[in-house]
């Protein structure tokens, strides 16, 4: 056609573009709101963590007083070992001195067997330089597809000096999040763009229709002009 021989022919690549950058937008804003809710999880996690410390802390003073070494660390084995049953999608796990966990795990997401961080170089290097904190790492199953893992940690008791200590790892997934963008959101933003793409396409066959129809007139009172 003729009308897509000449410059108005980018009006529809720009239409086109435009599109495109709505679908890309709305895919940004969707996966960056999915990465703030885990990001906010990973955080609570972590608090959750330090006040499980601060209890251990206790506890540890309280058995020091009545000569007791050993309450302490069954309430941290039975934390550990509730949170990794009963929290949703979450990895938890202590270990000792010499990094050996000592508490079993259950099935991660997909039926699969749950990752470990000692398998994660950045982990164990962290761990052993560092009385505390967090890091992301990636993390791969056939049952569950790729993800981030955010994972916190902290040597409990907190005195460094303290004869037995435990490595406390915490660590959550995607997969953990409960919330999810609304459905009616998603359905929208798809219509949004669907019938934006239908009016803007529109506009633009018509633009260019239009200027196409107006060249030729230009032409035919040219050549009228001409002949007279």
């Amino acid at each position: 056609m003729q009308i897509f021989n000449d410059k108005r022919r980018y009006l529809l690549v720009v239409a086109i573009l435009i599109l495109v950058g709505f679908c890309l937008f709305f895919n940004y804003v969707f996966k960056a709101n999915e990465d703030v809710l885990v990001r906010e999880k990973a955080f609570e996690k972590q608090q959750d963590l330090w006040l499980l410390n601060g209890i251990i802390d206790k506890l540890v003073e309280l058995d020091m007083a009545n000569g007791n070494h050993q309450s302490h660390e069954e309430i941290l084995k039975y934390a550990i070992q509730f949170t990794e049953a009963n929290f949703n999608s979450t990895f938890a796990q202590a270990y000792d001195a010499d990094l050996i966990p000592l508490t079993p795990l259950h099935l991660g997401v997909g039926g699969g067997r749950k990752h470990n961080p000692l398998d994660y170089a950045e982990f164990v290097d962290a761990v052993q330089n560092n009385e505390f904190g967090s890091l992301v790492y990636s993390y791969t199953t056939e049952q569950a597809g790729h993800r981030e893992i955010y994972m916190a940690y902290r040597w409990m008791p907190s005195n460094p000096e303290y004869p037995k200590r435990y490595l406390v790892a915490v660590g959550i997934s995607k997969f953990t999040i409960n919330e999810q963008i609304d459905t009616m959101a998603i359905y929208g933003a798809v219509a949004l763009i669907i019938l934006a793409g239908f009016y803007i396409m529109g506009c633009t066959v018509l633009i260019v229709r239009l200027g196409d129809i107006y060249d030729r007139r230009q032409n035919d009172k040219q050549n009228d002009e001409r002949r007279e």
